[in-house]
């Protein structure tokens, strides 16, 4: 059973029968997490790991330790630091299963991904797969080709910040091939933006507490900015680039004067945030072309 651990809680807002089994977990690491967009470095990957902790407190009596390994998507998925989580709630190892994953094309239905690596040293018959979930095509991916290696009845997919999109794609997949699937979801289900990538609790479509849509409203002046950033995880593995993308970011929503992006830098090559184009490419003409508008009379 998923319930509450004292210190999370975990909601359940879908069945496993018509709709996804999808849990929304409640805690102080995770709102740290997704309401601080200027937490960094060190500070970040603690509340991540913190965050993680409290996934697997909630998963403790339910998954077989003995059965189960992890499916880490590089290299974002590195940020959940689930082995970790996993030795200090249960005291058991948690083997690991890597592939490399990249998003060819995005938009607000799908994703297209590429895989140049994959190693599945360590089948199981449950799978552990932390991962910030937008289409859904990621792990989506990732199973397939998993499960073309090796069989698979349960999967469990926790995720600081996924959609409910995402998480409707990731179970009709696994339905179609008899595979269990169980969703942990950080604090909402969020709606996706027509840019493939915001994640916004003020998005129509995000299931979340009326508190946390009031907080974000105060929090971004009532601008649908995402939750995570366009790369969740920059903001410990390259923190450079989360700063030029944050820059980006403030730049459309018009927030340089915001303490909710506080952490910016102004791009020097657009070239450098080409994996994230998608998400600003309607709008790259404009920002390449005029000053920006914390410098404008």
């Amino acid at each position: 059973m998923i319930g509450d651990t004292g210190s999370s809680t975990a909601e359940l807002i879908g069945d496993g029968r018509c709709e996804p089994r999808m849990f929304l977990v409640h805690n102080t690491a995770l709102e740290e997490l997704l309401f601080d967009r200027n937490l960094t470095g060190v500070a970040f990957r603690d509340a991540c790991l913190r965050s993680s902790r409290h996934f697997i407190a909630h998963l403790a009596d339910e998954y077989r330790p003995a059965d189960t390994a992890e499916l880490i998507i590089l290299s974002k998925g590195l940020v959940y630091q689930l082995a970790s989580a996993v030795a200090a709630e249960t005291g058991h190892n948690l083997p690991a299963n890597m592939i490399a994953t990249s998003r060819a094309a995005v938009s607000a239905q799908q994703a297209r991904v590429e895989v140049p690596y994959e190693q599945f040293d360590a089948p199981a018959d449950v799978l552990l797969i932390g991962d910030t979930v937008a289409s859904g095509a990621t792990i989506v991916t990732a199973l397939r080709h998993f499960l073309d290696a090796h069989p698979l009845s349960q999967v469990y997919v926790v995720s600081y910040a996924g959609t409910l999109l995402g998480a409707g794609r990731i179970a009709e997949f696994c339905a179609e091939r008899q595979v269990g699937v169980t969703f942990l979801y950080g604090l909402a289900a969020f709606g996706l933006g027509d840019n493939g990538f915001d994640l916004s609790f003020l998005h129509p479509g995000t299931v979340t507490s009326d508190r946390y849509v009031d907080r974000a409203q105060r929090q971004f002046s009532g601008k649908p900015v995402s939750a995570v950033g366009w790369d969740f995880g920059s903001q410990s593995m390259a923190p450079a680039k989360y700063r030029r993308l944050c820059w980006v970011e403030a730049e459309l929503w018009d927030l340089h004067e915001s303490d909710g992006l506080a952490l910016t830098e102004r791009p020097g090559d657009w070239a450098e945030l080409v994996h994230e184009r998608a998400a600003f490419e309607s709008a790259l003409e404009t920002l390449d072309a005029a000053p920006p508008k914390s410098e404008r009379q």
